[in-house]
């Protein structure tokens, strides 16, 4: 079986969306059913790369496409790329195909979230416009939906209750295995890894370590991630300036990112609108305190055993006291197994053959 996929978001510095299918494709290529061919913009990260090494064909347009109109003049290479492979299946892992695709295969998508229709004041009226319109096209052309959580098939089938009649599959999101043995320590700083944009809770996050500074608090703060937004630039431009022990470190490798884990005191993740939140299984397998908005995709992923502070139903100010609180008193008792427990379900050999399954099962 031959299946082409939009492999975009794993191009260039990929995050949530590709690393997502980064580790799928780990899992799947082992399956000597499935023959896999990517379809790019570019072909520049580590991880792209990796699986032209293993042989896999990889298409690329050229040149870096950005959410605009090159992505309609992107989805027409994509076309053109479908026509010379003729796959038997289509994946978008980036949930919306622009424009109806012709060809003699079956498509599947995946569905991360609803936050452009939920949260229209993190992504513009326009994009937020885009994605529904778009994604009710796509859903009358879709085959398979894979799904990341409950809450998100949930929420799209509120939306969209077309989805309900579609093929799906909620196969969470793959966590890894460390590769390597990582000494861990404190070094006395807490740490947030990923993008740096509000939906992210990054400006709150720089709200409450502002206050946690002010009720006494003397860990350092360290920032990693791509900038997403200038608003959250100009912000931490300004804090950092009147606040001292701020660190940003913009984008980092894989292998930076857990060499900050190991040597954090706690990871803060006040994600004011999250699908899964991939950083808190990371976190565990190292054992250390997590702090965390209350979101409910946060209990149905962790359970009980993260801290959390109150961020639905409160204001601006209430929000940056509580997060403030939380990193003042957060506790830093792990519950080592359970823990354990909750990185064994998002294994990739599960979770891959859960999709490999899938796949079969509707061809």
């Amino acid at each position: 079986m031959k299946i082409a996929v939009d492999a975009r978001t794993l191009g260039s510095r990929p995050s949530g969306v590709g690393m997502y299918l980064n580790d799928f494709l780990k899992q799947l290529v082992k399956y000597d059913e499935l023959e896999f061919v990517l379809i790019s913009d570019v072909a520049e990260s580590e991880y792209i790369k990796a699986f032209e090494k293993m042989g896999i064909t990889v298409l690329t347009q050229g040149k870096q496409i950005y959410k605009s109109v090159g992505v309609y003049g992107y989805f027409m290479f994509v076309q053109k790329m479908l026509d010379r492979v003729k796959p038997d299946i289509f994946w978008e892992v980036n949930t919306v195909i622009p424009i109806k695709l012709k060809g003699n295969f079956k498509t599947m998508i995946t569905i991360h979230d609803m936050f452009p229709i939920e949260y229209v004041q993190y992504f513009g009226r326009v994009y937020s416009t885009y994605f529904k319109k778009n994604l009710k096209m796509t859903l009358k052309n879709t085959d398979m939906i894979l799904y990341n959580s409950e809450q998100t098939k949930r929420t799209t089938e509120i939306y969209f209750p077309e989805a309900k009649e579609i093929n799906n599959c909620n196969a969470y999101i793959i966590s890894n295995p460390l590769k390597d043995k990582w000494v861990t320590m404190d070094d006395d700083y807490f740490l947030y890894v990923g993008n740096m944009e509000k939906r992210k809770g990054v400006d709150l996050l720089l709200k409450g370590y502002t206050r946690y500074r002010q009720l006494g608090g003397n860990k350092k703060l360290i920032l990693a991630g791509k900038m997403q937004e200038e608003e959250i630039r100009k912000q931490l431009d300004e804090t950092m300036k009147r606040t001292k022990g701020i660190t940003y470190l913009d984008y980092v490798t894989h292998d930076k990112k857990h060499e900050l884990y190991a040597s954090m005191s706690a990871f803060v993740f006040p994600s004011k609108a999250e699908g899964f939140g991939m950083p808190i299984i990371e976190v565990m397998k190292f054992n250390k305190p997590i702090i965390a908005s209350n979101l409910p995709i946060f209990y149905e992923i962790a359970d009980d055993n993260i801290n959390t502070f109150s961020l639905i139903g409160c204001n601006e100010y209430e929000q940056t006291e509580n997060l403030a609180q939380a990193m003042i008193n957060y506790n830093d008792n792990v519950d080592v197994n359970s823990y354990k427990e909750i990185v064994a379900r998002f294994a990739p050999e599960k979770l891959g053959r859960k999709v490999y399954e899938f796949i079969l099962g509707v061809r």
